[in-house]
């Protein structure tokens, strides 16, 4: 049997390498800040620069509940609470990483504002109409059942609520592997623009935006020539408890199959009809 979603990412010490990648303030172990973790915390496509980007698209309300499907360790929610005043609630299938964003949400004071839990985003615990707007952020390619998770999506959300959503799309050949999603194609799940269009279509989604963002993402520096200083030691060491120890590589393929057009990136912003 190959490796599951799970196994792929599941990662023990996750909090502990963060923590000590934080650059530290006067000997001082407490009192962190949301920004203290962006360095660490952004595991998605163009990182705290895309998260910026898609939630000021989403903009929610300080009374308002959001749900981030496939949160990983908990870094667009935290943005999303520290930046907007509201409520989130994340749902991940690695313990690993509900853990993390749990104890780092309470490090930096969130606690009270940012909830997770380990869920199958295909069968959400959730009752219907229970949030105000969603966002799923470079999560897609890991879906065996995209139509499935975008239906739960709709179920939870309420009449008129948004999604905004990214994932890598497939536009060409198959793409180099390994990749930060996926070390071998049994996990990865790329689907081409109409398909993921139709799904979101079927799902009693309507589509208000849909924009492919791969340019975007081809003008970024290359991994391991980002702009400003060189990251240390100790953030490498962050990164490769997360996305594992041969991060790097699986970076560079990215960037690769995206320059030779073998995939793309794309942003969908959707609305649940009233």
């Amino acid at each position: 049997m190959g490796v599951s979603v799970k196994g792929h990412y599941d990662r023990a010490g996750i909090v502990e390498k963060v923590l000590a990648a934080v650059e530290p303030r006067d000997g001082k172990t407490a009192g962190y800040q949301p920004p203290d973790f962006y360095p660490f915390d952004q595991f998605h496509g163009r990182g705290l620069l895309a998260t910026r980007d898609h939630t000021a698209r989403l903009s929610p309300g300080p009374g308002d509940h959001v749900l981030d499907i496939g949160s990983g360790v908990g870094g667009p929610a935290r943005y999303l609470a520290a930046t907007y005043g509201c409520r989130v609630t994340g749902i991940d299938l690695t313990p690993s990483f509900v853990a993390a964003a749990t104890e780092l949400a309470r490090l930096c004071g969130l606690a009270e504002q940012v909830d997770f839990l380990p869920a199958d985003a295909s069968l959400m615990p959730f009752a219907d109409a229970s949030f105000d707007h969603a966002v799923c952020f470079y999560v897609g390619m890991n879906l065996p059942d995209r139509p499935a998770v975008l239906r739960e999506a709709a179920r939870v959300l309420r009449p008129g609520g948004k999604l905004v959503w990214s994932e890598v799309m497939s536009t060409g050949d198959t793409p180099h592997f390994p990749l930060p999603w996926a070390t071998s194609p049994e996990i990865s799940h790329l689907g081409d623009r109409d398909t993921i269009r139709q799904a979101f279509t079927l799902a009693g989604f309507t589509i208000a935006a849909l924009t492919d963002e791969t340019e975007r993402y081809l003008a970024q520096p290359a991994p391991g020539a980002a702009a400003g200083p060189a990251p240390s030691l100790a953030q490498n060491e962050a990164n490769a408890v997360i996305l594992g120890g041969d991060f790097m590589e699986r970076r560079k393929n990215y960037a690769r199959s995206l320059a030779e057009g073998r995939i793309g990136s794309l942003l969908i912003e959707a609305v649940r009809p009233a």
